[in-house]
């Protein structure tokens, strides 16, 4: 959900209740107005799916996992799901991941620093990789 911050802004009562003097509405001030909660507000991953992570390492199916959690904050339609998609049909159809191990450390980059964005758990899901 993608909101524009002049019309989050417009809409709110908090610009509206400003006085005089008062500081500028921000938009983490309106986000909280508009959402009732901190933009920062991090969540858990769900023990289910961490389970199903920590399955697909011990059976050395390590695309499959970074997929499973990409997914899990994603959504299916993410250009980082699409690539881990890509990464697994490659690594089939190659059967080794020897030349496709760069491109899968890029990838992994920004997984896990989007990870650590949502999930509170990170030690947990790191320790499942």
């Amino acid at each position: 959900m993608v909101i524009k911050l002049k019309k989050l802004i417009k809409e709110s009562k908090y610009a509206f209740d400003r006085k005089f003097g008062d500081p500028l509405p921000t938009f983490k001030g309106v986000m909280e107005k508009h959402t009732g909660r901190m933009l920062t507000e991090k969540k858990e991953l769900d023990s289910k799916t961490l389970g199903y992570i920590q399955k697909m390492t011990d059976t050395n199916n390590h695309n499959e996992a970074r997929l499973m959690l990409a997914k899990s904050f994603l959504g299916k339609n993410s250009p980082l799901v699409s690539s881990y998609e890509a990464i697994k049909v490659l690594h089939g159809i190659f059967n080794q991941m020897n030349e496709l191990m760069k491109a899968r450390e890029k990838l992994d980059k920004m997984l896990f620093k989007g990870a650590n964005r949502i999930y509170s758990n990170m030690d947990d899901i790191q320790g499942a990789f």
